[in-house]
């Protein structure tokens, strides 16, 4: 089945083909747990996000209508279930949080900037943009996601998403200032990778 695609897979899993569905998920739990993992900061409680994904996936297969791929159906679920993760502890971070104070924050300390990986502070300051601009970064910059496939994923127009993408590479590239070239930083920023691993020529 490694030939099939993502929706061939799905349609044999919808009419109770496992070994269809395990492959399906052996595709897209990566992805899905890399995802989850940024958008919440407890790695048990994403690893169980993940899992009730999956189950909610399996459940929901043959209901599946094929109107977006596959893909960006699983990561949809992910982020609802994200978001009533959120709800039920009432501590769901807001979106309307403004990007100017967010930029204003104090700087990280410079002896720490200078010893610290860039991945690092990368992590860091994700954590500190609002739920839906930190996806949107996410989906677009590591997952590659097109930004229907994001509009699709979050709920959210196409312009939105692309407003918040915006918003967050100008937030994120003042952030990360010390890491430019230059600026006394561990590493530029496009030699490193977001696992932390240096990138080969």
């Amino acid at each position: 089945m490694n030939g099939f695609s993502d929706e061939e897979l799905a349609a044999a899993a919808a009419a109770g083909d496992p070994e269809a569905f395990d492959q399906l998920i052996s595709r897209t739990a990566p992805i899905l747990l890399r995802f989850v993992r940024r958008m919440v900061d407890d790695a048990q409680v994403a690893e169980d996000i993940a899992q009730e994904t999956l189950l909610a996936v399996w459940r929901g297969l043959p209901d599946f209508a094929f109107r977006s791929r596959v893909r960006t159906w699983i990561l949809g679920i992910a982020h609802r279930k994200v978001v009533d993760h959120y709800r039920r502890h009432r501590d769901y971070p807001t979106d309307g949080q403004d990007f100017e104070s967010l930029a204003s924050a104090e700087p990280l300390p410079s002896d720490q900037a200078e010893r610290a990986e860039l991945v690092v502070a990368l992590r860091a300051e994700l954590t500190q943009l609002p739920p839906t601009s930190r996806a949107v970064w996410w989906l677009r910059e590591v997952e590659g996601l097109s930004l229907a496939e994001i509009s699709g994923v979050l709920g959210i127009s196409n312009g939105s998403v692309r407003g918040h993408l915006q918003r967050s590479r100008a937030f994120l590239t003042t952030r990360l200032a010390p890491w430019r070239p230059g600026a006394g930083g561990p590493a530029a920023p496009e030699e490193v990778g977001i696992s932390g691993e240096r990138r080969r020529e």
